[in-house]
């Protein structure tokens, strides 16, 4: 993403910046003529139009079909979020926060609550806090031929809880490849702690491929079940209230499809995994990887501590402010990672 900003002059990144951050702020379309009235009144409109024209053949705005203004595509949100943003706390919003961590006898799940609260009021949108038990270990994995076209697949943690979920297929010879992941898994995986799984499925991934004849199918249905530790992972929503004050979920379907997205402590697992694969500070995607609404996007932090393992995330409409959002999650990252360390 770096090299595209290169690809762009300092103008038209400039202009790029404005319009993620007009449309941000304001939810509608961009124009030519706000811009210039704002931002540019040294230049004619001519310049701005054409500074806009290769934004646009570039794939980084659109125009819509309701008015002549731009709004940015996801290639110009990820260039936003990856190369231009300048992610800043305001200095009421980190005062707020730190009376939070000053208090030396709250819990870090206290602080989390309180933190949270804070980021559902400032940003008007809802969080999503999981906790996951970083000791739990898996123990065994088995798998339940049920007929040709279904079986069971059960895994058990070093609690005793029992995760059971079933896999459909067409083709007979996926039992075959089931059993024999299965079998990699069991002779390869057993007392690994669930928070490094994701780490172990990657470096099994090239044993698996050889193993195998229906790789990618066995791989999705092998990490989708094996991610589902509802036992052993609390989830909270936080904040849902916010929904309705933005926008874009004023629409019953996009509302309910972010509700849905909300209540699915699975995908908050695989945002980890995704995390954890990145090795980024603050994880921005967008919940169309998740089935969810194209238009939904989440931010996400995850925090380690002695026995659990925190995550945080925010979900909003994809033109939410991820300046803001980065800057709030990094520093409570920061601050409560301090705090398990004191």
């Amino acid at each position: 993403m770096a090299n595209n900003v290169k690809k762009l002059t300092p103008r038209q990144t400039k202009l790029l910046k404005i319009i993620v951050e007009q449309y941000i702020n304001y939810a509608t379309p961009v124009s030519s003529k706000e811009i210039i009235e704002r931002y540019f009144k040294d230049l004619s409109s001519a310049t701005i139009r054409n500074e806009m024209v290769v934004l646009e053949n570039a794939g980084f705005i659109t125009k819509t079909h309701t008015s002549s203004g731009r709004v940015p595509t996801d290639a110009g949100y990820k260039l936003y979020q990856e190369s231009i943003l300048s992610p800043s706390l305001s200095s009421n919003i980190k005062v707020r926060l730190e009376k939070i961590f000053a208090k030396r006898l709250s819990s870090i799940e206290s602080i989390i609550e309180e933190s949270v609260s804070i980021i559902n009021e400032t940003l008007k949108l809802p969080s999503i806090i999981t906790i996951k038990n970083i000791n739990e270990t898996l123990k065994r994995i088995d798998l339940i031929p049920l007929n040709k076209n279904l079986a069971v697949m059960l895994v058990v943690t070093s609690s005793g809880s029992v995760s059971k979920n079933t896999i459909t297929f067409n083709n007979p010879r996926i039992l075959n490849d089931l059993t024999t992941c299965v079998r990699i898994f069991n002779d390869r995986s057993v007392d690994t702690p669930l928070v490094e799984l994701p780490k172990k499925i990657e470096s099994l991934k090239p044993i698996i491929q050889n193993a195998v004849e229906n790789y990618e199918f066995i791989m999705k249905e092998m990490i989708n079940k094996i991610f589902k530790f509802n036992s052993t992972t609390k989830t909270y929503v936080k904040g849902a209230k916010y929904l309705t004050s933005q926008p874009e979920f004023k629409d019953v379907d996009k509302l309910q499809k972010v509700l849905n997205l909300l209540e699915d402590s699975t995908i908050w697992q695989q945002i980890a995994y995704m995390q954890s694969k990145t090795g980024k500070t603050t994880l921005l995607t967008s919940a169309e990887k998740f089935g969810s609404d194209h238009d939904i996007a989440i931010a996400s932090i995850a925090i380690k501590g002695e026995n659990n393992m925190h995550q945080i995330s925010v979900v909003g409409p994809k033109r939410m402010d991820y300046a803001k959002i980065q800057a709030i999650l990094s520093f409570i990252k920061q601050e409560l990672e301090k705090k398990y360390h004191d």
